[in-house]
């Protein structure tokens, strides 16, 4: 129970009941996280959220901030406000993302754009503001700071029906790799977590899309078909996905960088 022990930690997209960033959070404090800042730029569950977490891990581990990721200002006050607060930053998880559904023929400029800045120019955002205070965590741990970003599996599919979501993500898994490469120097791990099918209020919407669209007959069918495509046939819960993102921000993988870990019940054998 404290493979984090002492650790603060970042993660975006948090803000959301059900959603893979509340399930890092938890986990992070379930393994001894000394601090977890939690960022969303929605914020309309914040004191259920809070309160749900103060119950579990007492207050004052958590605090959950409005944080808008396309924006280098407010990374640049989200990381002050966690080094005011716990007095250093030693793990950043980007998972704040979003989707619009349709292809090249169907997808505006301006949503691509839109998933872009969220998918991808926020990564790079957040990599570039946090750098300097993870590059301090060496003093702190053998393992140096940790990076670990949350791409999906959709970054090594190819997807007529997602087109943005599946670009912006194969261009995040290559920014993950470049800063694996520039911050190794700095003691700086930069690895990503690529989950399948992961049942997250985003993924329920994505399926009643997909039966608006008519490509399937209902989201049960749209959930048995895409959890069909890898080989275990099964969905996975937020919680299984967190397990990941742990092992990442741990000493464990202390000599693990660049890595891309495929939580995504084998998929991705399938490409």
């Amino acid at each position: 129970m404290d493979r984090l022990k002492g650790k603060v930690a970042l993660v975006t997209g948090a803000g959301r009941l059900g959603n893979i960033g509340l399930a890092i959070c938890e986990a992070f404090l379930r393994e001894g996280a000394r601090g977890v800042i939690g960022t969303d730029l929605r914020t309309d569950e914040a004191e259920e959220i809070t309160g749900r977490i103060a119950s579990q891990f007492g207050s004052g581990r958590f605090h959950l901030l409005q944080h808008d990721v396309t924006s280098a200002g407010d990374w640049q006050r989200v990381v002050a406000g966690v080094t005011d607060e716990f007095g250093a930053l030693d793990v950043l998880v980007n998972n704040a993302g979003i989707s619009v559904h349709g292809g090249i023929e169907t997808t505006s400029l301006d949503d691509l754009r839109k998933v872009m800045a969220v998918n991808h120019d926020a990564l790079f955002l957040g990599m570039k503001a946090c750098a300097p205070e993870l590059a301090a965590a060496i003093q702190r741990f053998p393992g140096g700071g940790a990076i670990v970003n949350n791409i999906s599996m959709s970054s090594y599919m190819a997807n007529a029906n997602n087109l943005a979501y599946h670009v912006s993500k194969s261009a995040a898994r290559m920014l993950t790799l470049c800063g694996a490469v520039e911050f190794g120097p700095k003691k700086i791990r930069v690895n990503s977590v690529h989950p399948g099918l992961t049942l997250t209020p985003l993924v329920k919407e994505s399926f009643a899309e997909y039966v608006a669209a008519g490509l399937w007959q209902d989201e049960a069918a749209a959930e048995a078909a895409i959890a069909g495509m890898g080989p275990l046939g099964v969905s996975s819960q937020p919680e299984d996905t967190a397990h990941a993102f742990v092992y990442l921000a741990s000493e464990e993988a202390r000599f693990v960088t660049g890595a891309s870990l495929c939580h995504d019940g084998g998929i991705g054998l399938r490409y």
